[in-house]
């Protein structure tokens, strides 16, 4: 874990990010704002002192929330990269824990495709200097879905049920995606249906009707089924409350709409060659602005840029992530060796999310984070989990007796300062004893230090891996080191 870490920190820093460090506990109205029912209904979240507070449950917002608090005055763009443990109550399982690690980066004050494809760039980067072979990128865009729901002009709690649903639809059907519909907005019927419900006929009749003429309706249909309203005031109050109700707009047409839609646009995926143009007809043919279109092909230009190669990016027009703070770009990149949780990363970008959290300014911003967890299971399933690249050397120095052990110390305070990781015998073990330890613990040298070695200015300097041992001055051993490693390496 910490060779991912390290290697993730190395390849961000190299693209010009520099380490945020955020507060693992946050006020719950952060998230609440914007994150979306997924999110919120597995936060960790606890009232003290009178105020709501959390276990972040991801990073971005608190990312967004300190540049707010402290970074408007910084010059755009601002590259931050973060690191820690994120909190969600879930069942655990295999590659998805209540505790996890993430670790990703922020681009904030930049719109274009460019900024984009450098974090798209970014990521899979990272997952190369790790040495990861079987993951796939596959890109899509919310914009689509998002402007196609805004102008059939349907309740926003509706279209955030939709936007969340994409990915059900894709993978479940539209069966399963209606059933939940019905769920939530029982008056919905299956657009298979050839006449329209009673329920909806008396609603289309009241909305033809003036306001006059259809309180007089009301009126008479409660008499004629024996329902008297007291008092004027509160007769006119209780017709004008029950008008409301049923001159509301029906979303039936509207949500048939979208399902035929989103059946239709979840079936897009592949490459860029095969996808747009399909998209475009399928835009074409529901009249629907193409400007989100647009912004996937001047992003998918820009990522050719990097010489990136289309076997292992793919666009999904279905893909659609659970945050309800997305408003472009989305992306995400699954491993095959995970299994059904195969995701290692997500992002995408959230223009609104600085405003909408209190910001000075409308500020775009675009980024992504990985699940080191996973990354680790990923390496694993590779072979490659072995820990990573140990140190040159690593030294064991062991005293023989309780005299030699200034000598001792003096000797490992040497080759610290040359930056080798060295451990030195504190329990006072025997020869045979400190071998074995080193043996165990993949010690790659041992310096052994008795009275002859102390009075000579000299140690025992033996490697482990071909027990070969010399004798050479206490100054001289880091170089020895060095040569008995170089040898080493020329024979293997």
């Amino acid at each position: 874990m910490r060779h991912i870490q390290d290697t993730l920190q190395a390849t961000f820093e190299r693209f010009g990010y520099a380490p945020l460090e955020l507060p693992v506990i946050e006020h719950t109205d952060l998230y609440l704002k914007k994150s979306g029912e997924e999110i919120i209904a597995r936060m960790y979240d606890f009232q003290y002192r009178s105020r709501r507070l959390c276990l972040r449950p991801e990073m971005t917002a608190s990312v967004m929330r300190a540049y707010i608090d402290n970074l408007q005055n910084e010059p755009l763009p601002l590259r931050l990269h973060y690191s820690g443990p994120v909190f969600r109550y879930e069942k655990p399982q295999k590659a998805r824990y209540r505790q996890f690690t993430q670790m990703g980066v922020e681009l904030i004050g930049a719109s274009q495709a460019l900024a984009d494809a450098e974090v798209i760039r970014l990521a899979y980067g990272a997952l190369q200097a790790l040495g990861l072979k079987d993951f796939r990128a596959v890109i899509g865009h919310v914009g689509i879905l998002s402007r196609f729901l805004q102008n059939l002009k349907i309740d926003s709690r509706l279209r955030s049920f939709l936007l969340q649903n994409m990915e059900a639809m894709q993978k479940k059907g539209s069966a399963f995606v209606t059933e939940r519909l019905r769920q939530i907005y029982p008056a919905f019927e299956d657009s298979s249906a050839q006449t329209m419900p009673r329920s909806q006929r008396l609603t289309a009749l009241f909305q033809e009707m003036d306001e006059a003429e259809a309180r007089l309706a009301v009126l008479d249909f409660l008499q004629n089924i024996n329902i008297h309203l007291e008092g004027s005031r509160d007769a006119d109050e209780i017709i004008a409350r029950l008008l409301t109700k049923i001159r509301r707009r029906d979303q039936t047409p509207g949500l048939q709409s979208a399902l035929r839609f989103m059946d239709e646009i979840s079936r897009l995926s592949g490459s860029p060659a095969a996808v747009l143009p399909e998209a475009e007809k399928i835009l074409a043919s529901y009249a629907i602005d193409r400007s989100a279109l647009d912004a996937l092909r001047e992003l998918v230009r820009a990522l050719e840029h990097y010489g990136l190669g289309w076997e292992h990016i793919s666009l999904d027009l279905g893909l659609s992530r659970g945050l309800q703070y997305y408003t472009g770009t989305i992306f995400e990149v699954h491993h095959g060796g995970l299994g059904e949780e195969r995701q290692l990363c997500g992002g995408g970008r959230y223009d609104d999310l600085i405003a909408t959290l209190g910001g000075l300014n409308d500020i775009p911003a675009t980024g992504f984070a990985f699940g080191l967890e996973r990354l680790h299971l990923a390496l694993e399933s590779e072979g490659g989990a072995k820990g990573g690249p140990q140190p040159l050397v690593r030294a064991l120095i062991a005293a023989i007796d309780a005299q030699d052990f200034p000598y001792a110390v003096e000797t490992a305070e040497r080759l610290r300062a040359h930056g080798v990781p060295v451990e030195l015998d504190v329990r006072q073990r025997s020869v045979k004893s400190n071998l074995q330890y080193a043996d165990k613990r993949g010690i790659a040298f041992v310096v052994l230090i008795g009275p002859t070695e102390r009075a000579a200015g000299e140690v025992v300097l033996r490697a482990m891996d071909t027990r070969q041992e010399k004798r050479v001055r206490a100054e001289e051993v880091y170089a020895a080191m060095q040569q008995m490693r170089g040898e080493n390496d020329g024979q293997s």
